[in-house]
């Protein structure tokens, strides 16, 4: 995008660094809204802050490094006053090698491969049939605003006073910003052919073995992960340790199968399908 002073926002004919809707919440923020302040403890060293609560309260558990004679501990706490576990420490590997043993119990059986890739299959397909009504609601939006720019136009070649036309230019750069937004929205709105397939092998590589992607990955991996493993945030209690997680749906619901050749439970109203 261009935007020069004097100049209305129009499309550049170079790839931009960032995308147009990067570019508006940029413009959001620096129009007033806040930003939360870093934390040098959110970083690589505490991947489950955020993700893990403490038993006795249920509130989230936060996380430190404590200095020692010779070196430093890395610790997450509860910092919720009144709770019976309020500021006493547990060491990181405790809480994290919980989580890894539950990440390795996770991995599915290759009999699952079929009962899987047909759920994959239905979802994609209901997200795909999502898409296409996105994809026209935005067309209509599209062709909605093209109509008002008209209108606009037409009010500035009939109008003679400078501050109605100034205003009518103001509206119809607003509409261009708009016009913009949803070209680019229409450009993702459809998945491209193959994609499916790409999605499909990444799902089935996680649902595999998660404990090896989070092995293996960066903080944004590792939160990942924990976003699409975990339904609820990770209970943990200072003497009996990790608590039996609730899983996500992927993991709740082939997790629970003995046999590949099973009923699925369908959303209500549909009858159930045998793979």
């Amino acid at each position: 995008m261009s935007r020069i002073s004097g100049i209305s926002l129009r499309k550049g004919h170079h790839e931009g660094l960032i995308n147009l809707q990067t570019w508006q919440k940029i413009q959001d923020r620096k129009d007033g809204r806040g930003l939360s302040p870093f934390r040098k403890d959110i970083a690589n060293d505490f991947p489950l802050r955020g993700f893990v609560n403490c038993a006795d309260c249920n509130n989230p558990m936060t996380s430190c490094w404590s200095k020692g004679a010779r070196k430093h501990y890395a610790y997450y706490l509860c910092d919720t006053k009144g709770c019976p576990s309020y500021r006493k420490s547990i060491p990181r590997a405790k809480i994290e090698d919980g989580f890894e043993d539950i990440l390795r119990g996770l991995q599915s059986a290759e009999s699952l491969s079929n009962v899987a890739n047909a759920m994959f299959r239905e979802l994609w397909d209901a997200r795909l049939e999502n898409a296409l009504i996105d994809q026209k609601a935005l067309k209509t939006e599209q062709d909605k605003i093209a109509k008002q720019s008209e209108t606009l136009l037409q009010r500035i070649i009939d109008a003679s006073n400078d501050a109605v036309i100034s205003a009518h230019e103001k509206k119809i750069d607003a509409l261009e910003r708009q016009k913009l937004l949803i070209a680019e929205k229409l450009s993702k709105a459809v998945p491209s052919p193959g994609r499916f397939e790409r999605c499909f092998e990444r799902a089935m590589e996680f649902r595999s073995s998660p404990w090896k992607i989070w092995s293996f990955g960066d903080l944004t991996i590792k939160k990942t992960v924990l976003r699409l493993t975990l339904s609820e945030p990770l209970t943990y209690d200072r003497i009996e340790g990790c608590r039996t997680p609730k899983t996500s749906l992927p993991f709740k619901v082939l997790g629970g199968f003995a046999d590949p050749l099973c009923k699925l439970v369908p959303p209500h109203g549909l009858e159930p399908r045998t793979y």
